[in-house]
């Protein structure tokens, strides 16, 4: 407690919140999605981050609230849509181990979770580190994703959709 004392709390840049819409052209491949959109609400040191997923008549979301205060936490979330057409879907009751904190003076929201993917030979343990990454200028948002069960990172651009 004393050291919370000392060392002040990052805080978000207020630009985080809002709506964001991919830009397909500047970033990694989303197959079998045509779309992807983010709403971000930031409350204190709560964050809430929507995924909205689209394709065809096919959509899909997830949805997850994190305190930036907490060490760790677990967080039920709707299902894992990163990749649908691999036959991997979210188990452990639609549980992720989240732990979530501010970097860069509140520029980058980084999310390290832990879930528990079921595949038709196994169940396997996989890791995300998610990095959020708004731009001086608070109109473009940069999420790079590294996971544990692929060799190449993911890198998605969004741009802040009109208010």
């Amino acid at each position: 407690t004393l050291l919370a004392l000392i060392v002040p709390s990052t805080q978000a840049n207020p630009g985080f919140n809002g709506r964001w819409i991919i830009d397909a052209s500047r970033s990694t491949a989303l197959d079998p999605w045509r779309s992807l959109a983010i709403e971000i609400a930031v409350e204190g040191d709560l964050v809430s981050v929507t995924r909205f997923y689209g394709g065809g008549t096919r959509v899909a979301q997830e949805s997850m609230t994190v305190d930036t205060t907490l060490p760790t936490q677990t967080v039920e979330v709707e299902g894992w849509w990163d990749n649908r057409h691999i036959g991997a879907y979210l188990g452990g009751d639609n549980d992720q181990t989240v732990t979530a904190r501010w970097r860069d003076d509140g520029q980058t929201l980084q999310l390290e979770i832990e879930m528990i993917l079921e595949t038709s030979q196994e169940d396997v343990a996989v890791r995300v580190l998610r990095e959020m990454r708004l731009s001086r200028d608070g109109q473009t948002l940069r999420v790079l994703q590294l996971r544990s069960s692929r060799n190449l990172p993911v890198v998605r651009v969004f741009t802040k959709a009109d208010s």
